[in-house]
C-alpha cells in the first residue's frame, strides 16, 4: 500500500479469495462493491490525515469539556491546538 500498487489489488483479492484457509475473504469480497474508489485510493498522493486528525482533536476537546465550559473557553483551546500542530504540517512550495 505504501508504494501506490492499487492497480494490484483485483489480483491480490482473487489470491485471497482463492485461498480457503484465510479470514479475510469477507473483506476482500467487500472491497469488491467499491473497487474503483478503493484503487483510487490506493493510488493517489492526497491523504485526509491532517483533517482526521483536526477532527480527533475537536471530539476529544468536546468530550473533555462536555457541560464544564461555555463555547468561548473550548473554541480558544481549539485554536490553541491548533496553531500547536501547525509546525507539525508540510507545506509544499
Amino acid at each position: 500500500m505504501t508504494n501506490r500498487e492499487g492497480d494490484r489489488l483485483p489480483h491480490r483479492i482473487a489470491d485471497v479469495c482463492a485461498d480457503a484457509q484465510c479470514d479475510l475473504t469477507n473483506f476482500a469480497v467487500g472491497l469488491l462493491s467499491d473497487l474503483d474508489a478503493v484503487v483510487f485510493g490506493m493510488s493517489t498522493d492526497w491523504s485526509s490525515g491532517p483533517v482526521e486528525g483536526r477532527a480527533n482533536d475537536l471530539k476529544a476537546l468536546k468530550c473533555s469539556m462536555f457541560g464544564k465550559a461555555k463555547p468561548p473557553l473550548p473554541r480558544k483551546h481549539l485554536f490553541l491546538i491548533a496553531a500547536s500542530r501547525r509546525s507539525q504540517t508540510a507545506t509544499s512550495n
